[in-house]
């Protein structure tokens, strides 16, 4: 706390005491130098330091050159200084800005614009363990700037990635609040084993959590693609890394900012259902009779509904309107950068309140970033960053999956709590209807809470030992603790009808009842140390890079539960019954030991050559198989760099080849899989009694090691016109060896079979990214389009594995569908007869499948293998465009190929009761013999249900899309009007985001991750963003 509270005070105290600061230094300056001063007659300068663009630029050191005079520019760009005369000579200096020198001459006023320095992101770009020139690369490496990111508006940041880095696929699965499962993939899927395809994510140096930032505090994130750049991270590489580097302090006066959004969100798309009380009746029954099922609505039960003129008794209730609903979400971000030209802070604080669209669910987040850099004299640089994040999520604790589908099993006839105002929460209508759990009943009472305290940040220290000479020192943490109360309350629920004194029909279904309480915790401290030598000899360039690196992670599990609760108002551990409690606890540890190098060689700047290794041992393996080496070798040619090339192609003004070779590992495999595990809980007799015992209850194989992924890159980097026009292409194989599965076991064994290495993955791929830039008149604009594609086959594996509807086998992508195919709808029962044997009994109006091997039936030999397991490719198109104060930003993105396979609620009828869409009101029928749809049947029930639910190409839908992801207009206040009211700039913006999707897949948001093959996802959202930044 203490620390805290200093490095939160000097903002404070630089923003009360700033104008007294001034003058001492001011002062104080004078004292020393007055000596020299009074001996010549001096002039006074002053003037404004703007950028390019007009903004003026606070924090420039303005400098006497050849002497100790100086100051720095204001908060509104402007200086003053005292010179000894028309001869002297001004430097204008700002980190990220070229140095300009100004002669005095016989000028008393001098205003400077000062142009962006070839550090930026278009010249240099973040690496492991440094920094390098984006012309000496010889890695496939992809960077956006947080400045482009932020042009869109999220409470994730990992959603802003999505179409912005070639390579990185980022898939949003769920449009929940705080709970986006957001699924990141570089080249595809490289393993199916436990170790998982989630990139390493390394912030400002450390490995990190990117969801638990502020995107307002990010500098620059930059994916490493291939073994060349990522082999410097060794066995955690080969799901490939994301680097982010997080917003430094300016030196200068401190300057504040503020940014407020507003979005109202709602769904981007939802099923169109039959919510008509007497046409859902109708068709119920008409399912019912073709599906065999007993039970029906009466004709006076329909007639009661189809003419009533009391819609509290007899509704036409719309569950789905009642539980997604459009939601307002707001951001608020403050930041406060500043220092002097030896020390920089930035601080940043953010606030997201995100309520759900669907009724219970709710986030909000608090984060606060600290980043402080001091260089203490001219060889020792000292710096820390810290991000601390608090989360609270609110949910219905069987998930937004649940209920949504609950949702859409509840039919129009009733809503959600009794018409007679007792506010009885109501099950169903009539008792032989089969619904689902009343989602408003669970919305309401049976809530989960998740508090999250996380904590990443890492101090370090730079020091030059020698010219050319730097030892780094850096020593972080990842903390986070989170804490879960599950309550599951007793809830009765009613019949519609039910008279004042009758007994609940049945009790809320809430996964058991009473309350389990959860504390989850885990450590992971980090720390490295590497010293980098530079050194130019003539036309020769020499980079080393030697470190090493210790890594230790320990999480915590504790979990009690009461069952029993007198009343649902104190939903407390104690307040609970003791005759039915439980508790558990676990504990798992790992670390790592690294050795890390890097050499880097060019020669004239246009022959390149980089070699990565790096030497991990884990302790997650037997001894023997604990260390793994993870080499890496790449060159690049500068053929724009020939003398003959400048001559014969001057429209080039930069082509690069390059190519990499290199291994990388993947030690994320659980927990000490070659070990002997015992399983406590079980009883053996010791004498005349049981006594509590252990036993082992699987095979472990002692020699697993670790799974390895070989990466070849051929890359082209060209740009035409001086740089307006660029293009980077990409070619890889990727190729994934001895991953780690569950070995085959005869199940009469008895155990559960071991994990062995036992499995290899390819991902082949091209990446392509043109970007255009230039300016007509006033007019400044840009353009970028990425597309990626990536070809998944599986080369080895143990034994072809069937699954319900996707299939492993070699030869084909990881699990490619296997389904039946669908040939038609029967209209006819000739027609039936003259087909080969359909499964189920078929009648008019069902499904014929294709009997593809010729034997006149249908059975497990007719699956076949159709594609769309992965997209062919996923591409972007991002356009920028500049005019006076207004700029205007539009984003699109898309994927094409890819299938979903989808069935249950929201697609099927009756699943549950759920409510038909209206698409079945075109259903089969001998009076409308549809080709499209079958004819209306009851889920679950009977053979027609199980004719038409056979796992067939009718369920699998064409998930490409085309989305206008993003538009923004934004309009910054004239200068002038801007300073009247004691600001230095303020920007209004409106945007969209997800505005239109065009696809052809039905009802729902096509953008999932396929967990299962239910149709229904929590909806993605469509937002409408109204926002503010003020700078101070």
């Amino acid at each position: 706390m203490k620390k805290e509270f200093s490095t939160n005070s000097v903002p404070v105290f630089l923003k009360k005491h700033g104008s007294r600061l001034y003058a001492l230094a001011t002062i104080f300056l004078l004292l020393i130098f007055g000596q020299h001063v009074q001996a010549q007659s001096t002039v006074t300068i002053s003037g404004v330091v703007k950028e390019s663009s007009g903004q003026s630029i606070p924090g420039v050191g303005v400098k006497l050159k050849g002497t100790a005079t100086g100051t720095v520019t204001d908060i509104s760009g402007k200086y003053v200084l005292k010179v000894p005369g028309p001869g002297s000579v001004l430097l204008f200096s700002s980190i990220g800005y070229n140095t300009v020198e100004e002669i005095v001459g016989s000028r008393q006023t001098i205003n400077i614009i000062l142009k962006s320095a070839q550090t930026d992101l278009e010249t240099v770009v973040v690496v492991g363990y440094g920094t390098q020139k984006k012309a000496n690369l010889t890695g496939a490496i992809a960077t956006v700037s947080g400045a482009d990111l932020t042009k869109r508006v999220a409470t994730n940041p990992t959603q802003l990635l999505q179409g912005k880095l070639p390579g990185l696929s980022v898939t949003q699965a769920s449009g929940e609040a705080g709970n986006e499962g957001n699924v990141l993939r570089v080249r595809g899927m490289g393993t199916f084993s436990k170790a998982g395809n989630e990139p390493l994510v390394i912030i400002d140096g450390i490995p990190g959590n990117l969801t638990q930032l502020n995107a307002e505090n990010i500098e620059s994130v930059t994916v490493l693609k291939d073994a060349a750049s990522a082999s410097i991270y060794g066995s955690r590489a080969a799901n490939g890394v994301i680097l982010v580097t997080t917003k430094q302090g300016k030196a200068g006066k401190m300057q504040v900012s503020y940014s407020y959004n507003f979005g109202r969100t709602k769904a981007t798309s939802l099923p169109d259902l039959v919510y008509n009380s007497a046409q859902y009746m109708q068709m119920y029954n008409q399912a019912a009779t073709n599906s065999g099922a007993p039970n029906k609505f009466s004709q006076e039960q329909i007639d009661a509904y189809a003419n009533s003129t009391d819609r509290n008794l007899y509704p036409n209730y719309n569950w789905l309107d009642a539980v997604i609903k459009p939601a307002n979400v707001q951001t608020h971000n403050l930041n406060l950068t500043g220092g002097s030209e030896t020390t920089t802070y930035n601080v940043g604080l953010g606030i997201v309140d995100q309520p759900d669209i669907m009724l219970g669910f709710k986030y909000k987040k608090y984060n606060l970033q600290l980043n402080l850099n001091s260089k203490i004299n001219d060889r020792i640089t000292f710096g820390s960053s810290i991000t601390l994040n608090y989360g609270q999520r609110t949910y219905p604790r069987p998930g937004s999956q649940d209920i949504f589908l609950s949702t859409l099993s509840q039919s129009p006839l009733y809503g959600p709590v009794l018409p007679d105002g007792s506010g009885r929460y109501t099950a169903t209508a009539y008792s032989f209807q089969s619904a689902n759990k009343n989602p408003i009943a669970v919305a309401e009472n049976a809530l989960a809470s998740n508090t999250d305290y996380f904590m990443q940040g890492n101090i370090f220290l730079d020091v030059k030992l020698l010219e050319g000479l730097q030892w780094k020192t850096s020593v972080g943490t990842n903390f986070d603790f989170q804490k879960t109360y599950d309550y599951k309350p007793v809830i009765g629920q009613y019949l519609w009808f039910a008279g004042p004194n009758d007994q609940p029909f049945r009790t809320l279904d809430v996964g058991g009842q009473g309350l389990q309480v959860t504390d989850n915790n885990y450590i992971y401290p980090i720390g490295y140390t590497q010293l980098t030598y530079s050194k130019k000899i003539g036309d020769h360039a020499f980079n080393i890079l030697a470190g090493t690196q210790a890594e230790y992670y320990k999480n915590q599990s504790l979990s009690a539960s009461r069952v029993t609760y007198p009343n649902n108002s104190v939903p407390e551990i104690d307040a609970g019954g003791t005759g039915s409690q439980l508790n558990s606890g676990t504990a798992a540890e790992w670390s790592i030991n690294s050795y890390y190098g890097r050499l880097n060689y060019d020669y004239k700047g246009k022959y390149l050559l980089e070699g990565n290794i790096r030497y991990d041992g884990s302790s997650r393996f037997a001894q023997g198989n604990k260390w793994g080496l993870y080499p890496s070798l790449s060159l690049g040619y500068r053929i724009s760099q020939e003398d003959f090339f400048k001559n014969i192609l001057p429209v080039i003004s930069d082509l690069k080849i390059r190519a990499s070779n290199g291994k990388l590992g993947n030690q994320n495999i659980g927990n000490y899989p070659y070990q002997d595990v015992y399983t406590t809980g079980f009883s053996y007799p010791f004498g005349a009694n049981l006594g509590d015992g252990v036993r082992k209850t699987g095979l472990v194989d002692q020699s697993i090691r670790w799974e390895s992924t070989k990466i070849f890159d051929l890359g082209l980097d060209i740009s035409f016109f001086k740089n307006k026009l660029s293009l980077t292409a990409d070619y890889y194989n990727k190729i994934t060896t001895d991953i780690l599965d569950q070995g085959p076991l005869p199940i009469y064994v008895g155990y559960d079979p071991p994990i062995v290495n036992n499995g290899t993955v390819r991902n082949r791929g091209m990446e392509l990214s043109l970007s255009y830039k230039d300016k007509i008149g006033e007019v400044g604009y840009s353009f970028t389009a990425n597309i990626q594609a990536n070809r998944n086959k599986l080369l080895k594996y143990s034994a072809t594995k069937i699954n319900a509807t996707t299939i492993d086998k070699v030869g084909l992508p990881f699990d490619s569908y296997y389904v039946y195919e669908f040939e038609k709808i029967f209209q006819s029962t000739d027609e039936i007869a003259a087909s080969p044997k359909q499964p189920y009994n078929p009648v008019p109006g069902t499904f014929k499948f294709k009997d593809l091997n010729g034997d006149n039936k249908i059975d497990e030999n007719d699956r076949t293998v159709v594609s769309g397991a992965f997209p062919n490719y996923d591409y972007s198109l991002n356009a920028n465009f500049e005019y006076k104060n207004f700029d205007l930003s539009i984003f699109l993105y898309g994927s094409q190929g890819q299938k979903q396979y989808v069935n249950g609620w929201g697609f099927q009828p009756f699943n549950q009761g759920s409510v038909p869409t209206t698409d079945w009101l075109n259903a089969w029928t001998p009076s409308n013999p549809s080709t499209t749809m079958p004819l209306i049947y009851m889920t679950g029930t009977g053979t027609v249900s199980q004719n038409i639910s056979t796992t067939s190409t009718y369920y699998l839908k064409d998930a490409s899309f085309l989305r206008i992801k993003n538009i923004q207009l934004g309009y910054n206040l004239p200068e002038k009007l801007v300073k009247s009211i004691k600001m230095s700039a303020l920007r209004v913006y409106f945007a969209g985001e997800n505005l239109f999707t065009f696809t052809k897949f039905p009802g729902l948001d096509p953008e999932r991750i396929a967990t299962n093959t239910r149709y229904v996802t929590h909806p993605q959202n469509k937002t409408f963003n109204f926002g503010v930044r003020a700078t101070f």
